[in-house]
């Protein structure tokens, strides 16, 4: 029980720590100084799964400001990962007898050390459930124990029902079955089997959407694929149920089956509303890219039921894509008329301007361009500079000028702001007004200078040469670490939100667990710190050294980036290189490098297409399937693999090393399929080869802001830019002194550390 004399210990102890900036990382003078009693010795080689290295570091520690409890407590949880489960069980009661706000931290160690012992199940729920006495636990971190508590009841061992926790996980248990995907489908097939049809349609499709998108999708092909050649237990409506569910998960082969197979039920007609069936079976054709057939069936449903956005969307989609542009346009026109303040006509509005622009009409582009700004969606700004460009195109820089301020002072914090200074300036520089020029980009630069457009403008200054690159370095400010964090606090707001009691508590308790590398758990105490305390940036800094410490790469860059959206705009310009580095980590770096080298392509370039892609989260998948740091898809994965003459698993792309080695090679494949052309690179890694080469072809006489300018998909354009932005930002830091990107083996995942 965290009492107020605890609290007062704490608050007495975070004083300490704020004032002198205690950090007993004796490797590291860029410590993250997070305001509680921390010590970081062993956390990088427990991130590093090095706990025999990790027991040495915390022995050698003898630091007088140490945290005896939490030095208890390290101990103790590296002891349960060596497996000695007698030491570590030792030195975690201690803590749990003389520390109420470790307690709880250090009995759910000591159930895992239990769990994992031959016979000491029993003992394993007792701790967990003495944790899960602790007053103030996040939900979350409660949820957590409960799987755990899960995972030993599912072997059989009894309850401790007089506990009263046991209550509470038991409804968790019965809601969790649920919102789990294995559970969910084990409900429905025991329903299934027990002919309840009805009752398994409506807990499909309650609970569905309560799924991630990727679980959905898994439950859904197991349970047809379970019954492909069993269906006849299944009712028509969930047959459509499950066709419908299919096809938002874009396997379209399985939905068409299911929906086949209903249809030839003598209760079709009256089991599924024809409207329903129709619109799947259009989708369906349409996703399966039958396009005559679906725009027959996108056109039958139009004639029976009215209009509706997606099927005018779709059957114009559909006509274009038989090259039938009149078709198109006249399905086009009909949802303007109809849905005049629809976000998607302002699509339609956007498509008509660019390709009177494409086409070099760029008279009647800029009056296009001109009936976006008065539509509703998300193309008005982009628009304007658009509408901009047209004048500058046809050399009336007046024109273009007059504009794009009228703009900036009509969206002062719009995303464009940067490109429309940036095309101000190339205005003035066509007019041969120098002094103009680089007085607007000047300010650009001094604005975000890590921003493609901050970049370009001082390319451009420095009198580029005949391809348009001089890279320069980064206006970065080599300062020591006390000073960049006192810039930090500066530029906070003055006043700060104070920690509360509960709020000191969970900082205590966030803390201890990135201290053993358990970033993963630390985040159920620290997820509100991001949120209610977004505004001291300080602490912000700190939570992304501290999380990059505990080997978290993509937790730490998720706050990085957040904190670099929260530096106010006027200060951008002199911020500290160790901010910058946090921001620009080179995580991986060794290991980049080293594949990098193989294929002979720049280091920096994988990285930089790396922070784009994944944000340095090696688990993660695209809504397309594409996986792991460098977002390779599958398909290309088994590709590249054959390629290499490489083992390849579809999960093989979650292994870091791999992933990098195949991105590494998919890039120099494509800068030596364009000559050495980043730019082009990027549009084929990002909207494939085909496209690539068709702008290639298309704005090949293009100076090369325009080329870039003129990338036929907007998320493709934001893509190169955003990649090249975070190259040339990374070719300057490395030409700051002590910014490292290769670094030895132990250090690997913690480079942006500043050597002094």
């Amino acid at each position: 029980m965290v009492t107020v004399s605890n609290i007062r210990h704490i608050y007495a102890t975070i004083t300490i720590i704020v004032l002198f900036g205690v950090c007993h990382f004796p490797n590291l003078s860029a410590a993250p100084h997070l305001p509680a009693p921390i010590s970081w010795s062993g956390t990088k080689e427990l991130a590093a799964g090095s706990p025999a290295s990790a027991l040495e570091a915390v022995a050698r520690d003898t630091s007088a400001a140490a945290d005896t409890s939490l030095r208890f407590f390290k101990i103790g949880a590296i002891n349960v990962y060596l497996g000695k489960s007698a030491d570590a069980a030792a030195v975690l009661n201690r803590v749990n007898k003389g520390d109420p706000v470790l307690a709880p931290l250090a009995m759910e160690q000591m159930g895992d050390a239990a769990a994992a012992s031959s016979g000491g199940e029993t003992f394993a729920l007792l701790a967990y459930g003495s944790a899960l006495k602790a007053s103030g636990l996040p939900s979350k971190y409660r949820h957590y124990i409960f799987a755990k508590v899960k995972a030993i009841a599912d072997l059989g061992t009894p309850l401790p029902d007089s506990q009263p926790w046991a209550a509470e996980y038991k409804k968790w248990h019965a809601k969790q079955r649920l919102f789990d995907a294995a559970g969910l489908e084990a409900v429905c097939d025991s329903l299934i089997r027990a002919g309840q049809l009805a009752e398994a349609d409506s807990i499909l499709e309650q609970y569905l959407p309560e799924l991630d998108k990727k679980e959905v999708c898994l439950v859904v092909n197991r349970m047809f694929q379970n019954r492909s050649s069993d269906t006849a237990t299944l009712t028509t409506k969930f047959l459509i149920s499950l066709a419908s569910q299919a096809s938002g998960c874009r396997d379209f082969v399985s939905a068409e089956r299911l929906l086949g197979i209903a249809r030839k039920r003598p209760d079709f007609t009256t089991a599924v509303p024809e409207r329903k069936s129709l619109l799947l079976a259009a989708n369906i054709a349409f996703g399966r890219e039958q396009w005559k057939k679906a725009a027959d069936l996108y056109k039958k449903y139009d004639a029976a039921y009215g209009p509706d956005s997606d099927v005018l969307m779709n059957a114009a989609r559909a006509y274009r894509s038989l090259g039938n542009a009149e078709q198109a346009s006249a399905w086009y026109d009909r949802h303007v008329k109809n849905f005049p303040s629809h976000a998607k006509t302002q699509e339609i509005l956007w498509l008509r301007a660019w390709n009177y622009e494409d086409n070099g009409q760029f008279k009647s582009a800029a009056a296009a361009y001109r009936r976006v700004f008065n539509a509703t969606g998300t193309r008005t700004e982009e628009a304007h500079i658009r509408h901009a460009l047209c004048y500058y195109r046809q050399q009336e820089y007046d024109s273009a000028i007059i504009y794009l301020n009228a703009f900036q002072k009509k969206y002062p914090q719009s995303n464009y702001l940067w490109s429309g200074m940036f095309w101000q300036g190339k205005c003035y520089a066509a007019k041969k007004k120098t002094e103009e020029a680089h007085k607007v980009w000047g300010s650009l630069a001094r604005l975000d200078p890590t921003d493609y457009y901050a970049h370009r403008v001082r390319q451009l200054m420095k009198e580029p040469d005949s391809a348009g690159f001089v890279l320069t370095s980064v206006l970065a400010v080599d300062t020591p670490e006390a000073r960049a964090r006192l810039w930090l606090d500066s530029i906070s707001p003055s006043q700060k939100k104070k920690f509360s009691a509960k709020d000191s508590v969970n900082m205590r308790r966030g803390a201890a667990l990135l201290s053993i590398a358990r970033a993963d758990i630390a985040e159920f105490f620290l997820d509100d710190f991001e949120r209610n305390y977004s505004n001291n940036l300080l602490l912000q800094y700190d939570l992304a050294t501290a999380y990059a410490l505990a080997g978290s790469e993509a937790h730490s860059f998720s706050v990085a980036r957040r904190l670099s959206w929260r530096i106010p705009m006027e200060h951008r310009g002199a911020m500290p290189v160790q901010v910058q580095a946090i921001m620009y980590p080179p995580f991986y770096s060794k290991t980049v490098s080293r594949h990098a080298a193989e294929f002979g392509v720049d280091p920096l370039f994988v990285t930089a297409v790396m922070r784009q892609e994944s944000i340095f989260d090696k688990d993660i998948v695209s809504p397309a399937g594409a996986r792991g740091l460098m977002q390779i898809m599958p398909y290309t994965g088994k590709d590249i693999a054959a390629k290499l003459n490489a083992e390849y698993h579809d999960d093989s792309l979650f292994s870091y090393s791999y992933n990098i080695r195949f991105g590494a090679y998919y890039l120099k494949f494509r800068l030596d399929q364009f000559k050495g052309s980043h730019v082009l690179a990027l549009c084929s890694y990002n909207a494939g080869p085909n496209n690539a080469i068709k702008w290639q072809e298309k704005n090949k006489k293009s100076e090369y802001d325009l080329f870039v300018e003129d990338i036929g998909f907007r998320e493709t354009r934001g893509y190169v830019k955003k990649v090249m932005g975070n190259y040339w930002t990374y070719k300057g830091l490395v030409k700051i002194p002590g910014y490292r990107y290769e670094t030895s083996d132990m250090e690997e995942n913690y480079p942006w550390v500043i050597e002094r």
